[in-house]
């Protein structure tokens, strides 16, 4: 059992409870008069439908943390309502009124304030469902694009190396050394395309939802670890790493991974070689890293693309999936990817990440 989901139905079906209970006991008195009946009539529809909305959408598709949402909103009608109606009564006791049936009619207010605040709390949930879809599907968009253009030319490159080994075949050309390139060219392809498939799997689990976010890593102590494959893959290149304290941030692997793309990107379209700096440093209640390189900056499309001030077209778009991965992955932990040029000119990528709790 969702213990959170639980817990936000059973909210919604104890305010019917508390209605029908109202409605219940006047009723067992006995209603005199059409007004009388109409009121308690109200109280009883209120209270019967808020307690059977709670397990309803208990069971409904509705995610946990929206229907939380819902419980909220209902929560804040009843007690705002019920504070305002006991301000009210207390005014007119002190003034020498009289307050008839008082809990009767604050159950009828209180219901249709409740029943008014879980309208205005599935719209909320339906704004953001309709915010988090169009989110996925520009996010969707992206991935099509990069996936199609690495197939496509994965598939051009390899028809390509065939013509080649099938041509070569009793030529001059065919030589061992023309093989072995051809093989390491083939075998380069492979990478990449295994590289794009476990961006993809990544990606498709933030879509999902499903990533980790409990759990807390530091970043720079991650990134000395992972130096030996970083020096294999980009030998004549060089990593510095400084940190104020290694504060742990909320995460794992793929926080991780996420900077490791920041770090190969600024290894690869720095200078030559590449020189890399990345610091890390508390910040109040965030993590700040930042990845520089000795390169040009980032060009402005890029900048502008990744840090969000222009949505991708496909006339206009950034020329790597790493960068994409790197951010969505970091905006799923809570945290935020900026991209630019550093005050000397050089690449400069900034994130900042929630920091794990002590």
């Amino acid at each position: 059992m969702d213990l959170r989901r639980g817990m936000a139905a059973a909210l919604i079906s104890v305010t019917g409870f508390g209605l029908v209970g109202v409605g219940g006991t006047y009723l067992s008195r006995g209603v005199s008069g059409i007004s009388s009946g109409i009121i308690v009539g109200a109280v009883l529809v209120l209270g019967v439908a808020f307690a059977v909305s709670g397990p309803a959408l208990y069971r409904s598709s509705v995610t946990s943390d929206h229907l939380l949402r819902v419980a909220a909103w209902n929560t804040l009608g009843v007690v705002v309502t019920v504070a305002v109606l006991a301000l009210v009564s207390a005014f007119q006791l002190a003034e020498g009124g009289r307050v008839a049936a008082p809990l009767l009619s604050g159950a009828v207010i209180v219901g249709v304030s409740a029943f008014a605040h879980v309208l205005i709390g599935v719209n909320d949930v339906r704004r953001i469902r309709a915010r988090t879809v169009a989110d996925q599907q520009r996010k969707a968009a992206v991935v099509n694009r990069f996936v199609r253009h690495d197939l496509r030319h994965a598939a051009q490159m390899l028809v390509g190396y065939s013509d080649r080994i099938r041509d070569g075949g009793t030529g001059a050309g065919n030589t061992p050394e023309s093989n072995d390139e051809v093989a390491a060219q083939i075998a380069s392809i492979g990478r990449e395309l295994s590289e794009t498939q476990s961006r993809v799997k990544v990606i498709d689990e933030l879509l999902e939802g499903d990533a980790d976010t409990d759990s807390s890593v530091v970043v720079s102590a991650a990134l000395d670890d992972r130096r030996g494959s970083l020096r294999d893959e980009y030998p004549d290149a060089s990593l510095r790493i400084d940190s104020d304290g290694e504060p742990a941030v909320r995460g794992g692997d793929y926080v991780v991974n996420a900077v490791v793309e920041l770090v190969e990107n600024a290894i690869e379209h720095g200078g030559d070689p590449g020189d890399v700096r990345v610091s890390e440093r508390r910040v109040g209640d965030e993590v700040e890293l930042r990845v520089l390189d000795d390169g040009d900056g980032f060009p402005d499309d890029e900048r502008t693309l990744i840090n969000g001030d222009e949505i991708e077209t496909q006339l206009r778009h950034s020329s790597g999936l790493g960068l994409w991965l790197s951010k969505w992955v970091i905006e799923f932990h809570g945290g935020s990817l900026t991209v630019g040029t550093s005050p000397d000119g050089d690449g400069e990528a900034t994130v900042r990440l929630p920091a794990a709790r002590s």
